[in-house]
């Protein structure tokens, strides 16, 4: 329940973000006023994040990087693996001991 909340609130959100997405250098479209929500037991509160959104090869990658620290991180790197059913992908949220949480994504097809 809370992973495919994870996934479809990470890529509406980019959707409704869309105003504020600006095309990188890199080829993609960066999100500034995304959010990462709770996935307990490794993520107990929603953390503000930049996303990049990237097109290839019939796929979309979406990174996401908090840019508040966890206020409660784990003791040792914990990552979870999030399946997303439509479209078709995968997550990997990751929270690491000094606060910092990253989600990337990856689903076959333009997801945006």
């Amino acid at each position: 329940m809370f992973v495919r909340r994870l996934a479809l609130s990470l890529f509406v959100g980019a959707v409704l973000a869309g105003s504020t997405a600006g095309i990188s250098s890199a080829g993609g479209y960066k999100i500034s006023l995304a959010v990462i929500n709770p996935v307990p037991p490794v993520l107990n509160v929603t953390l503000p994040a930049t996303c990049h959104v990237h097109f290839d090869s019939g796929n979309t990658e979406l990174n996401c990087i908090a840019i508040a620290p966890n206020p409660n991180p784990p003791k040792d790197t914990k990552t979870v693996k999030i399946p997303v059913e439509s479209p078709k992908g995968s997550c990997k949220l990751t929270a690491y001991p000094d606060g910092g949480v990253v989600v990337a994504c990856r689903v076959k097809g333009v997801a945006l």
